[in-house]
């Protein structure tokens, strides 16, 4: 699901500065240690060096490290339903597909989200290997997926959009986003996408499109 995940910076953050409760501080202080230092590298010492409260309290919450990493993805991804997906309804198809894309593609300047990226990166490396992280995606991407779809399936019953199979244009427009998402976190490099996925939307999508041309 890389390609979901995205522009919290500009709506809501991650994470207040002082959590009221000790998990999702624990979580947070996760965070910035993966963040920081990789799966490879993270250690429940490391993840203790965020968390300004006891190391015990980690292993009183948590039985090791992959433990609280499947919370964090849990949290993380709750997160970005909650407040990374929701698309008003109250718009034509055309600008709800347009403000889902404007949300899940961040600016290069949003650091949290760069770093949002990097750790769903970092986990989605252990869901290659764990069935639990990998089932945490699935329904993640569910969740987006369906959500491009039921907006194309509305263009093309308010005739917005023409005749198209909303499974395809779905499986493609996903597929773009969690490219662009999974080189711009292992390169380094950021390839802007959204004056081409502009085009698509204008001159694949809409119903119009031949008086566009």
């Amino acid at each position: 699901m890389q390609g979901q995940l995205d522009s919290m910076d500009k709506r809501a953050p991650l994470f207040v500065d002082e959590p009221d409760d000790t998990k999702t501080e624990i979580l947070k202080a996760t965070f910035d240690a993966l963040a920081e230092h990789g799966y490879a590298n993270l250690t429940i010492d490391r993840i203790s060096q965020h968390f300004s409260k006891s190391e015990g309290l980690v292993f009183y919450h948590y039985d090791g490290k992959d433990d609280v990493l499947l919370d964090l993805l849990n949290y993380l991804l709750s997160r970005f339903r909650q407040v990374g997906m929701p698309v008003s309804d109250d718009g034509d198809p055309e600008t709800r597909l347009r403000s889902l894309f404007d949300q899940v593609i961040p600016e290069p300047d949003e650091q949290q989200i760069r770093d949002y990226e990097t750790v769903l990166t970092e986990l989605r490396m252990r869901a290659a290997q764990d069935e639990a992280f990998q089932e945490c995606f699935n329904q993640s991407q569910d969740v987006f997926r369906e959500t491009i779809r039921e907006i194309l399936q509305d263009g093309i019953e308010s005739g917005d959009f023409r005749e198209m199979d909303p499974e395809l244009v779905t499986n493609f427009l996903v597929t773009l986003v969690s490219g662009q998402t999974f080189e711009r976190v292992t390169t380094g490099i950021s390839r802007p996408i959204q004056s081409e996925l502009d085009n698509y939307i204008k001159y694949r999508l809409l119903a119009d499109a031949e008086d566009n041309v």
